[in-house]
Parts: C-alpha cells; structure tokens; sequence
C-alpha cells in the first residue's frame, strides 16, 4: 500500500493528496512580499512536481508518521 497525506494548496486552494513515499524535501518558506509563510513541497516525477500547502513542516511530519505506521503489515516475510 501507499501511504497518502491531504494537504491544503495555497494555489489553486483545496485538498491535494500526495504519496509520502513520493516527497523528495518539504521546507518552511516566506513569501517576498510579506511576513506570511508555506511549506514548499518537491514531489518526484519531473519538472512542475512542487506544491506549495497551508500546513507546517511539523504537521506533515506529524501526518507522515501516522500514514506509514497505520499502514497494515500484513503477509510480510522475513526480516
């Protein structure tokens, strides 16, 4: 299974469902005009694969987290 987060597009506004195993960096930036701040998202797959979300890095960790550990490990071999 793949585990996905619904985060909040700035642009274009509402819900944009990302697969956490496809997020190269997330990071908290401020825009050139004013004191306010996003989290800008690089997600694999090409040129135009960014995302800029409401959300703080901390919350996508947070999100990220509970995505990969709700995931049921079931008929898993080894280890």
């Amino acid at each position: 299974m793949n585990p996905f987060i619904i985060l909040t597009r700035i642009q274009g506004k509402g819900p944009v469902r990302i697969n956490v195993n496809h997020i190269v960096l997330y990071e908290q930036k401020t825009y050139s005009d004013s004191p306010k701040k996003y989290t800008y998202i690089l997600v694999q797959g090409g040129s135009g694969c960014t995302r800029e979300v409401v959300e703080t890095p901390e919350q996508i960790e947070e999100m990220i987290n509970h995505a990969v550990l709700s995931i049921p490990f079931t008929h898993i071999k080894g280890a």
